[in-house]
């Protein structure tokens, strides 16, 4: 008997081979000994070719090797669903439907949230069973309220007298398709994703991501979200006398605050465009969403500062950044280097060389040590420049057994490199001989490059909103609206100062 809360355990292979083996010497105990050969048995044929299927449906197959751009692929048999991690997004036939019921149940518990109070989260069970109820509604046939039933004394009850229910069903059911289909159709639902395929997104996010991707995440389950840190290393002795105990360590213990800070984009086109462009419009601005939500995030890590006045700005030195520059979230690397501790700041004066580069390494002390938990961040300029470096070990020399890290251009001495494409509100990815980015004369003052090592156990990064992107649509301007967010925190580590070095000044 199997129902809906049966739980299926998938059968080792090592299982499987066992039970296949004791099938088979039974199958062959059954069979005659004689000097003479007897005739096969069809039926003994029939058993071992139904073992060997059942060995092959018990074992389960791995996933195949994945090329570049494809996403998920689904094991033979299995269904891929994209978007949704939930155990309610297999409810409803496709994923029109799928979404549609899910978009309904979200606005149904909006409606228990506020008569409860916006503090009352519906329980597990809750949710499944309005999931069930808005399936049923949803495939049911449509029946007509009425505006009034006899009421059993000969007369009329009220039920529906202004036609407010129907009115309302019926919008629900309309906003639900516009808003939540998911045909991968263009033009037909695929530029409406909902909101519950974030989980999707930030993956698609994640992976176009090179900085990001290399720092320890936290999820923030609160905003601002303290972190319980270590701000010294447990220290070791030798234990020289048997049943002594050793001096004891007292690490210095402490706390690292995330702070969350929303970043949007936010892009809306006519509907003529939609009709009439060339190509899918919604989809081509949803892919660039993600592309520039992924390089947001690698450039907040990078090249953040909060500074907002007329100058010091890493990214502004000589002006006040525009108003609402995306930059402006919080600090990043480049500024926890030349402003905040400048000893870990280091000006080359020079073209850049495996010298002056073992120089500016050496500033990293022992966060430096380990080329697998060191990243370089560099702009393009300062990378073409390197290329007749010796140490330099581009991708297509790394032989059969290279290790390629996410976004990784090349090596320098064993450390991965990756890319900064520019300045943030620039055109050039280069900066002034102060390591810093000046706004007037910008072909004779910003000529300069600049790289960065940063360990990268050494920073950490807070997402209190993974990346999310939610559509709409104004009938009224006859417009549809794409907006993309985020809110996102970076916090150093609180034992050293040293897990970080910029290099700049650096002739290209």
């Amino acid at each position: 008997m199997s129902d809906e809360t049966t739980e299926t355990v998938d059968l080792a292979p090592e299982a499987a081979d066992q039970i296949a083996d004791k099938v088979a010497d039974k199958l062959k105990a059954a069979k005659p000994e004689t000097p003479e050969a007897p005739k096969e048995d069809p039926r003994i044929a029939e058993l071992i070719a139904t073992v060997a299927e059942l060995k092959a449906a018990a074992t389960k197959p791995n996933r195949s090797d994945l090329g570049e751009g494809e996403g998920v692929k689904a094991k033979p048999g299995e269904q891929v669903v994209y978007g949704g991690n939930d155990k309610y997004t297999f409810t409803g036939s496709n994923d029109a439907d799928r979404a549609t019921n899910l978009w309904l149940v979200s606005e149904a518990m909006k409606l228990f949230a506020i008569k409860r109070g916006q503090s009352y989260r519906p329980s597990s069970r809750l949710v499944e069973v309005m999931t069930k109820a808005a399936d049923k509604a949803l495939h049911g046939p449509a029946r007509e309220i009425p505006s009034h039933i006899p009421n059993g004394y000969g007369g009329l009850k009220a039920i529906d007298a202004d036609g407010f229910v129907g009115r309302t069903h019926a919008e629900w059911l309309d906003e639900a398709r516009t808003k939540a289909m998911v045909s991968t159709t263009a033009n037909q639902g695929d530029e409406w994703v909902p909101t519950f395929a974030s989980s999707e997104l930030w993956t698609d996010v994640h992976l176009a991501t090179a900085v990001t991707a290399s720092i320890p995440r936290v999820a923030m389950p609160t905003n601002p979200y303290t972190l319980p840190t270590l701000d010294s290393d447990v220290t070791f002795y030798v234990a020289s006398t048997e049943n002594t105990a050793v001096t004891g360590s007292q690490p210095n213990t402490g706390n690292a605050t995330l702070t969350a800070v929303k970043v949007m984009g936010d892009v809306t086109f006519s509907g003529e465009v939609t009709e009439d462009s060339i190509i899918p419009i919604a989809p081509t601005v949803r892919a660039n969403l993600v592309r520039r939500g992924a390089q947001s995030m690698d450039d907040l890590i990078v090249h953040g500062d909060t500074e907002a006045s007329g100058s010091g700005n890493v990214n502004s030195d000589d002006a006040a950044p525009a108003a609402g520059s995306f930059y402006l979230a919080f600090n990043g690397l480049r500024k926890f280097c030349i402003v905040t501790n400048t000893g870990q700041a280091s000006q080359l004066t020079a073209a850049l060389t495996t010298t002056n580069f073992t120089t500016a390494r050496a500033l990293l002390g022992r966060y430096g040590a380990r080329t697998n938990d060191v990243r370089m961040v560099l702009p393009a300029s300062l990378y073409y420049s390197m290329q007749d470096i010796a140490s330099v070990k581009t991708l297509d020399a790394y032989g059969p057994n290279a290790t390629i890290v996410q976004g990784e251009l090349a090596r320098f001495f064993g450390i991965p490199m990756l890319l900064s494409e520019a300045i943030p509100g620039a055109t050039t990815d280069k900066v002034d001989d102060d390591g810093k980015y000046t706004t007037t004369s910008v072909a004779t003052n910003d000529t300069d490059g600049w790289f960065l090592l940063y360990n990268t156990q050494g920073w950490k990064t807070g997402f209190r909103r993974e990346f999310t992107l939610e559509a709409d649509r104004n009938i009224q301007t006859d417009s549809n609206i794409l907006v993309a967010s985020f809110r996102m925190a970076l916090i150093p580590s609180g034992i050293a100062t040293t897990h970080t070095v910029y290099g700049y000044d650096i002739t290209v």
